[in-house]
Order: structure tokens, then sequence, then C-alpha cells
């Protein structure tokens, strides 16, 4: 019996769910008992509805179906969906990317981790003299090649786009940006603060597109929800860039001492390296 289908039926008996009930609309009860018993193999598609109608996220669902431990594979994505990524890295911050890929390189013939390991190489990359320009073009094709063409987005591959958004022009990364707040609101409603770091995300290419007055609209429209999912950093972030938005330099390095005073220092050296950029 395979993993997949152990961990659908122990979680179905254990929510007094019936076979008929889950499968609705989806499967007869016939086939999911199948699935249950390793007799009938299910799209990826298939088996992110039926995690998803047992009220789970995918990421719930195989830390539950990996005997409540997390897989090699899973925390190298939890280490790269907590790396504060920018084109402009801070030495500390190559150092954890450095290691990060090293250790990408023990997991073979794996999509995600592959993906991921490019994002780093591209990183690293973009810090070296005359190397932005060959960074973008690494990842691109992640995109264009791959993501775009995919019916259903991961919150894996939705950390992938978010952290490539910079190698593409104005129009591409909001079709990019349109793609991951869609699939969001209609897949995982629950990744609010993923939904925020997108919106922050846009904001920041409308300020690369001289788009200030658009950009600041749009992040204090964030602050109320920011605020009340209690994410004081990424406000202390938005403030500096609406400051910068309004080249008021002054508030926007105030915003960047309170970063440090609560020891979000890498945080505080982006920024530093914006408010220089753009005023």
């Amino acid at each position: 019996m395979s993993r997949f289908g152990i961990t659908i039926r122990k979680l179905r008996i254990s929510r007094r769910i019936t076979q008929q009930e889950l499968a609705n609309d989806l499967f007869d009860r016939s086939e999911l008992s199948k699935i249950e018993h390793s007799e009938l193999a299910v799209s990826y598609e298939n088996e992110i509805e039926l995690i998803k109608r047992l009220s789970l996220t995918p990421d719930e669902f195989e830390y539950i179906s990996n005997n409540y431990t997390l897989s090699f594979k899973r925390r190298l994505l939890h280490r790269f969906f907590e790396l504060e990524i920018s084109t402009d890295t801070a030495d500390n911050s190559i150092a954890d990317i450095e290691a990060l890929l090293q250790d990408c390189f023990l997991v073979e013939n794996d999509g995600d981790i592959e993906r991921i390991k490019t994002i780093l190489e591209a990183l690293l990359l973009a810090n070296k003299p005359k190397g932005l320009a060959k960074a973008k073009k690494m990842v691109q094709p992640i995109w264009f090649d791959y993501l775009a063409k995919t019916k259903i987005l991961t919150i894996t591959d939705i950390y992938v786009l978010n952290t490539i958004l910079f190698a593409f022009d104005y129009e591409t990364a909001n079709e990019i940006i349109a793609k991951i707040i869609m699939v969001i609101d209609r897949d995982y409603p629950f990744k609010k603060s993923l939904k925020i770091d997108t919106l922050i995300n846009q904001a920041m290419i409308e300020m690369l597109d001289h788009k200030f007055k658009l950009a600041a609209d749009n992040m204090l429209k964030l602050k109320p929800l920011i605020k009340k999912l209690g994410q004081y950093d990424k406000l202390l972030v938005i403030r500096a860039r609406i400051a910068v938005c309004q080249k008021d330099k002054t508030k926007a390095l105030e915003q960047v001492s309170l970063l440090e005073k609560i020891e979000a220092q890498q945080l505080a050296n982006n920024l530093k390296s914006e408010i220089n950029e753009f005023i």
C-alpha cells in the first residue's frame, strides 16, 4: 500500500468521513477504495483535491505521511523559504545561500530542488560584477518553460516565483503576480502572509518602474492586514518604502533604525541599499 493511500485512509477514518463523502463528485466510492489500497494511481491534481477535502495543506499531509517528521527535502525547502533573499546580498546571507546550495546537491532528480539550486546560483552570480543580467537569464526559464504552463501551483512554486520576480520586465512580473494572487485566493486562502509578501514584492516592482505613487498607495492598503497578522517587521519595511516613494529619506532611515532595534539586521541592510538606490 502506498504511503499516500495509507495516509488518506488513516485521516479519513480519524475524521469519521465515509469513502462516499470523500470521493463525492471526484471518484466513485470503489475508485477511492482502490486508491487507499494502492490499486489505482491518482493524478497530482486529484491528490491535492483529496488533501484539501481532509482540511489539510500539502505540507501538513506530507508531514503526517512521513510519520510526523520533516523529510530532508522539506527541511531544505524551509531553509529556502526562510532566507531573506535580495539581489544585493550581505556577507552573512551569502554564507547561508552557499551552505543551502551545497546541501541541495545532495538531492537528485527532484524538480523543486533543481529550480531552487538554479535560483541560489543566480543570486550568488548577481552579486558579482556584471552578474545581474546573467542571473536574470538563468532563472527566466523557470517561468517561461515550466511554471507559466503549470495549471496547479504549489506553495513551493509560489515561493520560487516570488524569489525570481527581479528577473522580469514590469509587464511579465505583473502577469506572474496576477497568477500567484489568483492561485492563493483560490487554493490557499489561509496563506495570508504569503499573499502579503507577494503584494509587497509587487510594490517594489512598481517602484523599480518609477511608479512611486501607485506603489505607495498599494502599500498603504496593506498596512491594516499586516497589523492584524502582527507582522511588525513587514510593517516597518513598507513604512520605509512608502517614505522612499515620498522621497523622505529621514523617515525611511527611522524605520531602518527600528528594524535594527528588533534585530532584523538583514532586512535593515537591504532597506539601506534601497534607500541609497532610490534617493
